[in-house]
């Protein structure tokens, strides 16, 4: 064994974080929190929030928006790197070793820069008592 407790539950968070806007410190935004007692939700929920930021900064073009036209921004490719959280959500194998990885009570962070802020997706196992 490696020395670690068995974890009895996972904490997970998504995060944006806005440096340079006229601040000296970065801006730290919660996303969304989720505490649960399996890896597997603990990943399709981390998934969900990797397809929420997506949609937000790319909007899918096939699908409906209900926002006027000229409230939506121009979604350049080549502007960010948020098209890696859907890879991410979309690989399966790397979903697979994710959840090897936390079952092990290790931590699992994915970090996407983008233009103007980074999104942090955690996994952090949760030590103790079990509830109940």
């Amino acid at each position: 064994m490696n020395g670690r407790a068995e974890p009895v539950g996972y904490w997970c968070e998504a995060l944006a974080e806005e440096s340079g806007c006229g601040l000296d410190e970065t801006a730290r935004y919660v996303l969304g929190t989720f505490r649960t007692v399996s890896p597997v939700l603990a990943l399709r929920w981390l998934g969900g929030q990797a397809l929420w930021i997506v949609d937000r900064l790319e909007p899918d073009p096939q699908r409906p928006v209900w926002v006027r036209p000229f409230m939506r921004s121009s979604a350049d490719p080549a502007l960010g790197h948020s098209g890696d959280l859907r890879a991410w959500y979309e690989d399966r194998e790397s979903r697979r070793a994710a959840r090897a990885h936390i079952r092990t009570g290790a931590p699992l962070l994915v970090v996407v820069p983008d233009v103007d802020r980074t999104y942090t997706l955690s996994v952090r196992p949760a030590h103790g008592r079990r509830a109940g």
